[in-house]
């Protein structure tokens, strides 16, 4: 979803909360110094050039067997050290993101809500030892006239020339290609995620592509499946999964949100949800959920290890609320308060020098209200005990 907060919020809380934000970064860290922006000009050199690299690298990372279960008990999450990096625009206009995939290298692509048709480029590069940012700015768009209004989940193609994009408002998955941005094709999502049982803007929020399949799922609750977020309850949402050379619906799966920690006198649009999924390379996925609550409003970033095994199969079933299921198990890794963060998007980056991963997040700057930022930030993703991808010759990671 789009914005977190909206312009109920009085002037008043607006600056007790701006004024009091800083300390709830409680679990980032603090910056560190090689975390120095690069200028402009070093982001565009990594950019045609490295571009058609980065994509042979996806392809080879993307040539995977179909999902299984598998061990995912060793999956950790740890700190890289570092507070939340702001994207730079580059000059771009690009703005309200809240979708990103890895293409390889120091390239990645994202997607926004505020009804720009641009995929839009970044250039991201990470310290290979600790995996924190050493600049992150947007280079460029491909320009898609047929994208989405409200473009929230992204995810790259197994050759790595085209990207999957989430539309909230439609419910809909369509397929773009990085090079011309026309649309080449569509998913077909099941009919219980039509707008019509879209609670408040609260639809498909997440995309993924991994071990030969594609993942979506709503944010919230969809109007058969029981009431959105309370803080006596999250919400129950459906996993759908997708697999075959046709990308057809497979399995759905019913998950809990968590419920909103305190609701706030100063806002009336706190939630939790469930913002993004990630396949990883081992084929274990994570979710990451985003909660708006508290006394003084403030984000909640957290990334779950999902269990599937023994999972119902819900696709059948015409309304979560009162049916009799077994639902998906969640494992909490990390989480961490932001102040002016809400992030919406993860994708797993490039491979750090003892072999784990990185894990980076985007924020979405939600218009600017209540000072929020558009941020990139990176976690150490371990025991992953995938083999590394294989890498093109001359290609930039640093």
């Amino acid at each position: 979803m789009g914005h977190a907060v909206d312009t109920r919020l009085t002037a008043w809380a607006a600056g007790l909360v701006l004024g009091l934000a800083a300390w709830a970064v409680a679990t980032a860290g603090p910056a560190s110094a090689d975390s120095d922006d690069s200028s402009t000009a070093a982001a565009h050199r990594a950019g045609k050039a490295g571009e058609n690299r980065a994509r042979q690298a996806a392809a080879a990372r993307a040539r995977t067997p179909a999902v299984d279960d598998v061990t995912t008990t060793a999956v950790s999450v740890t700190r890289s050290g570092q507070s939340p990096f702001v994207l730079s625009g580059g000059g771009t206009g690009a703005a309200e993101l809240s979708g990103i995939t890895y293409a390889g290298g120091t390239t990645y692509y994202a997607v926004g809500d505020n009804g720009a048709t641009s995929i839009w480029q970044l250039y991201t590069s990470l310290n290979l030892t600790t995996g924190r940012i050493r600049s992150s700015i947007v280079t460029g768009a491909v320009e898609a006239p047929e994208l989405g209004s409200d473009s929230e989940g992204i995810a790259l193609g197994p050759q790595g020339d085209t990207v999957w994009v989430a539309d909230e408002i439609t419910s809909t998955i369509g397929e773009f290609s990085l090079i011309s941005g026309a649309k080449v094709g569509s998913v077909a999502v099941p009919e219980i995620y039509r707008p019509a049982n879209v609670q408040a803007n609260m639809g498909l929020e997440s995309l993924t592509y991994g071990q030969g399949g594609l993942w979506t799922a709503n944010e919230e609750a969809l109007r058969p499946d029981g009431p959105l977020s309370t803080t006596e309850a999250g919400s129950w949402v459906r996993i759908q999964q997708f697999t075959g050379p046709d990308l057809t619906p497979a399995a759905q799966y019913a998950y809990r949100t968590d419920p909103i920690s305190r609701m706030s006198p100063f806002i009336s649009v706190e939630r939790s949800g469930l913002v993004d999924l990630l396949v990883l390379p081992n084929g274990a996925i994570l979710a990451l959920e985003r909660e708006l609550g508290g006394f003084l409003p403030r984000f909640r970033s957290r990334v779950y290890l999902l269990g599937l095994t023994g999972a119902s199969d819900v696709a059948a079933v015409p309304g979560l609320a009162g049916a009799t299921f077994t639902p998906v198990t969640k494992t909490l890794l990390w989480q961490g308060i932001f102040g002016f963060s809400n992030f919406e998007a993860m994708t797993v980056g490039p491979q750090l020098s003892d072999g784990s991963y990185s894990l980076v997040l985007l924020s979405d700057n939600g218009n600017g209200e209540l000072a929020q930022r558009q941020d990139t930030f990176t976690l150490v993703l371990g025991g992953v005990g995938a083999a590394p991808a294989p890498v093109p010759p001359g290609a930039d990671l640093l």
